[in-house]
């Protein structure tokens, strides 16, 4: 069975985006770049949503991409990806396929096959559907040290409470921190 973990940056009052959907205030320095590299060396599909999917292919594709961070613009550019669309017609990205239709039913029957772990980076709406229907395996949340003045909390309109057990920590010299948990298991 496929395992599923969820990638995001985080403010400390639990914004994933700022203002207008604005993300240019997570910043990435040498060590979270580097944790990204071996991320993306782990070789799993990275599932997006449309809007995270879009912003994404506009960006490493290009050459601002790859002058920002080769590495990582390499890892992106060559990986596996899905995007969950119904409007999308045209992938216009390199080793994507576009996934319709309801995609709860359709990442159950990824993660029955055998093959691939997947990693849903950014993505809010689609990580709160997965999150809903007990199909995240690993939450890692990277918060940076900046408080916004509003924008769109991680996990909003989920409908159940979503408790979690802390797996491991990791401080970064620029005050990033990283969080990664798994779901509780329930014992009946």
């Amino acid at each position: 069975m496929s395992r599923l973990s969820v990638f995001n940056f985080l403010s400390l009052n639990g914004y994933y985006k700022g203002p207008g959907g604005d993300t240019s205030w997570h910043r990435h320095g040498a060590e979270e770049n580097a944790y990204s590299h071996e991320m993306l060396n782990n070789g799993s599909i990275l599932l997006f949503g449309r809007k995270t999917y879009e912003m994404m292919r506009d960006f490493w594709p290009t050459a601002a991409g790859d002058a920002y961070d080769p590495v990582t613009a390499k890892g992106m550019n060559d990986a596996e990806k899905i995007v969950f669309s119904n409007t999308l017609q045209e992938a216009g990205w390199q080793h994507t396929r576009i996934v319709q239709g309801d995609i709860v039913a359709q990442v159950k029957a990824m993660k029955r096959e055998a093959g691939k772990d997947m990693a849903v980076l950014g993505s809010g709406s689609i990580v709160n559907l997965l999150a809903e229907n007990g199909l995240v395996d690993e939450y890692q949340l990277m918060i940076d040290p900046i408080a916004l003045p509003t924008g769109t909390p991680a996990f909003q309109g989920i409908t159940h409470q979503l408790e979690l057990h802390l797996m491991d920590t990791r401080v970064f010299k620029s005050g990033t921190l990283l969080l990664r948990y798994e779901p509780k298991k329930i014992v009946s």
